[in-house]
């Protein structure tokens, strides 16, 4: 039998021994992908002549049905009838195949239509089909189909409202723990700050003071016009200095009379004296004090430090 078919036919196989009649309408619906083209239907529908529903089927608009003869009755009977008719469609043009079953050895089938020039095959069966049969179409849709539990619009609404909560929390939990942070951060910077503070104290005690050069120190006492010398040896008040009268100087003493040093007086020392007890004033006279200022600067030493040369030098003479 020659069937009317070209590149815009789609041809749907449909294997009625292994196949229900609901997995027909099923791929009839698949098969409206392809319209406006040519659909051809192929089955063997006088084998089951009891089922009055095919009738209708056969009235249905848009597809074309046809009747298989078969060449000989068995088992695979059917399956051999649907290969010839399939070799047949393929040598007349057609590329675009549904089949309907779940049989593997419907695989053969495949083979053929993509022996030479490849074709797309659209397999429809069983979640029972095997991976042999399924791998060897382009597409491949389980019947019944497997339904999406279908939300009601309370429970989308619900659903989408625990979301928003749950990610509020969330933003609120992160600009809690955010906070938090930066509030043991500042106080950790605040500790080490107060801690460093009386480590800087301590070190800044611990380091000595700048001394003054003495440069600066002779350039200071030479510029003064002091009228009073602090000796810094110890004598008696009252007795005259011998600077003036032959260069010669008085001998230094303490008031009470005592060479002991301050580190070996006695323990039980009613009071300690003052610094004027131990400081002779003298005057000196204008030219004096002048010489004595320039060899203070010639030497680079101060006033006090002359003077009291001069003084010690006379007590050794």
């Amino acid at each position: 039998m020659t069937l009317d078919s070209s590149r815009e036919t789609v041809a749907v196989l449909y294997d009625i021994e292994n196949a229900p009649f609901e997995m027909l309408s099923y791929t009839l619906g698949k098969a409206k992908r392809y319209q406006p083209c040519r659909t051809i239907v192929v089955s063997d529908w006088d084998a089951r002549p009891e089922q009055k529903r095919w009738d209708k089927l056969l009235r249905r608009p848009g597809f074309t049905f046809r009747q298989i003869n078969r060449t000989y009755l068995g088992k695979n009977s059917l399956d051999s009838a649907l290969y010839d008719s399939a070799k047949l469609l393929y040598e007349e043009g057609v590329r675009r195949y549904l089949v309907i079953t779940t049989d593997s050895d419907f695989v053969r089938i495949a083979e053929m239509l993509n022996a030479q020039e490849k074709s797309y095959i659209i397999g429809v069966g069983t979640k029972q089909a095997s991976e042999t049969l399924r791998n060897a179409y382009d597409e491949f849709f389980v019947y019944p189909p497997e339904e999406k539990p279908k939300k009601s619009k309370k429970a989308a609404k619900k659903a989408e409202k625990e979301a928003k909560e749950k990610e509020k929390a969330a933003a609120k939990a992160s600009k809690s723990k955010n906070a938090k942070s930066d509030k043991q951060q500042a106080a950790a910077e605040d500790n080490n700050m107060n801690a460093q503070k009386p480590a800087n104290k301590r070190q800044a005690a611990k380091q000595p003071k700048p001394l003054q050069s003495k440069g600066k120190q002779n350039k200071s006492t030479a510029g003064k016009e002091a009228t009073q010398v602090k000796a810094s040896t110890k004598t008696t008040q009252g007795e005259p200095s011998a600077a003036g009268k032959g260069g010669k100087s008085a001998t230094a003493a303490t008031s009470r009379g005592k060479n002991t040093p301050r580190s070996q007086a006695p323990a039980k020392q009613a009071a300690m004296p003052t610094p004027e007890d131990n400081v002779l004033s003298v005057k000196l006279p204008k030219s004096l004090r002048q010489s004595l200022a320039a060899r203070a600067a010639e030497e680079g030493v101060s006033l006090d430090e002359v003077v009291t040369f001069l003084l010690m030098r006379g007590l050794t003479q």
